[in-house]
């Protein structure tokens, strides 16, 4: 369910939330799926600045991309480019992400044109053109976009050690990236501060603290 904002929170007041993350690491689909989903289920929305930057530990070998999962992640991570570009609103571009990570989970092998027809089952049930999907990554400009987040990722301070990496005003959560809103509620400086804030510390205690599992990027030596 999306919540409808009580209070308006400026832009300059808001915290930037940032995710890391490439579209077939299955450590990322459930991140999303799951957990940062929360953004949108409450009110913490009204004070977060989301940003989600597909790349992961992809890297440059010569004049091509090489992607830690193989070519199918490179074309999913230039298509999430393009979505991004395209519909800029962030729920918007978010809601499509999450539509194909969560097919994905289900989903992971299949036939060779199973990825594509899983944007564009996404995109047929939100309304996004998919033609202009298409178009985006079929002209190369999703490919540039791609770059375009592969150089952010790469000058990262401290560099990323495994997706899905967060980053909350430029600091890194490291494994504890999953109380990502502990931390985005203590970034936070206006008053008063959204309910998602408020009920968050009591969940909190429950949990038990680890190092959780992610797609490193010490574990792609080899070529795909």
């Amino acid at each position: 369910m999306f919540i409808s904002p009580s209070l308006p929170c400026l832009d300059h007041d808001k915290v930037t939330l940032s995710l890391y993350y490439e579209t077939l690491c299955p450590y990322c689909a459930s991140f999303i799926s799951n957990d940062l989903v929360k953004v949108f289920q409450t009110d913490l929305y009204t004070i977060v600045n989301l940003r989600l930057v597909p790349w992961g530990n992809a890297r440059i070998v010569g004049d091509t991309i090489q992607c830690q999962h193989g070519e199918d992640e490179c074309y999913l991570n230039a298509i999430d480019s393009c979505v991004i570009h395209l519909w800029p609103d962030v729920k918007t571009h978010f809601d499509f992400i999450r539509c194909t990570e969560e097919k994905r989970l289900v989903l992971k092998e299949g036939p060779e044109n199973r990825k594509e027809a899983m944007w564009r089952n996404c995109s047929d049930q939100l309304g996004l053109r998919a033609d202009k999907i298409n178009k985006c990554y079929s002209t190369g400009i999703g490919i540039k976009l791609l770059l375009q987040h592969g150089n952010e990722t790469a000058n990262l301070k401290p560099p990323h050690g495994y997706v899905p990496w967060v980053v909350v005003n430029n600091k890194p959560l490291k494994d504890d990236y999953e109380n990502f809103v502990k931390s985005v509620c203590d970034a936070y400086q206006g008053d008063p501060k959204p309910e998602a804030c408020k009920t968050q510390s009591s969940t909190l205690n429950k949990m038990t603290k680890n190092i959780h599992p992610g797609c490193y990027a010490s574990e792609f030596t080899n070529s795909k």
